[in-house]
């Protein structure tokens, strides 16, 4: 197309203009999808950290703070069992703090002994948030909203199998909760899941003030990951 010269001289600068308007919104596009990518990519770099891996080789360190009953740890295996004047099934607990993690363990139930579980507490004050009860023939997820309160999140009929190994695999993620076990899936919400944690153990009922006579508890392969972003700052002291 022909143009006269002041027709040229508009054209050549709407061109330029346009050229130039162009580019700058495409490095911004660009800039844009770098920075998306790159924080895409630090998010998915996050590893989640380990926070407890016990392999039970050894004697419990100072961390397991506080319980009732005999804890023995010894060739792979944490085994805990009643002693003395009858007055709690055993239980241990660990300093621990984190919000959400992804917790697994393996546990068995031995001659009387009727239900294993993993008691999640917060600060002193706070007292206990979850307990996850795995019995012989119930399954349990308790909650605490508020201390002296208790509400069952999950209550249903199982069946374990005698002297087996049993995997459980719980999920803390916000308000909600998973839980692999028995070859079946739980999912619970409750506020109170996602309040800052900062002791675990186990505990359960092991048969009596027989002592290990009467039956046992027997844990092993506990570990307990979380990603940074989620470790809680809460202690119990």
């Amino acid at each position: 197309m022909e143009f006269d010269a002041p027709l040229r001289a508009a054209h050549d600068t709407f061109l330029s203009v346009a050229f130039h308007t162009g580019t700058r919104f495409v490095s911004r596009l660009i800039v844009t999808l770098l920075l998306f990518i790159g924080g895409a990519t630090l998010a998915l770099g996050a590893e989640p950290a380990i926070l407890l891996e016990e392999t039970f080789e050894q004697p419990l360190s100072a961390d397991w703070h506080w319980g009732l009953g005999t804890w023995i740890a010894k060739d792979g295996v944490l085994r805990a069992f009643e002693s003395g004047e009858r007055r709690h099934g055993p239980v241990k607990q660990r300093h621990l703090a984190f919000t959400e993690a992804d917790v697994r363990f393996e546990f068995r139930l031995e001659g009387k002994a009727s239900f294993a579980s993993f008691p999640i507490d917060g600060t002193r004050e706070r007292s206990h948030i979850l307990n996850f009860v795995m019995g012989r023939d119930v399954f349990r997820i308790i909650a605490h909203p508020k201390k002296g309160e208790t509400v069952d999140l999950v209550r249903e009929k199982i069946t374990l199998e005698d002297h087996d190994w049993h995997s459980v695999h719980i999920v803390l993620k916000g308000e909600t909760l998973t839980v692999e076990f028995n070859g079946r899936v739980w999912t619970a919400n409750h506020p109170v899941i996602g309040v800052p944690k900062a002791s675990g153990g186990f505990g359960g009922e092991s048969g009596g003030p027989g002592g290990e006579k009467a039956g046992a508890l027997e844990f092993r392969r506990l570990k307990i990951t979380a990603t940074p972003d989620n470790v809680s700052t809460a202690t119990r002291p």
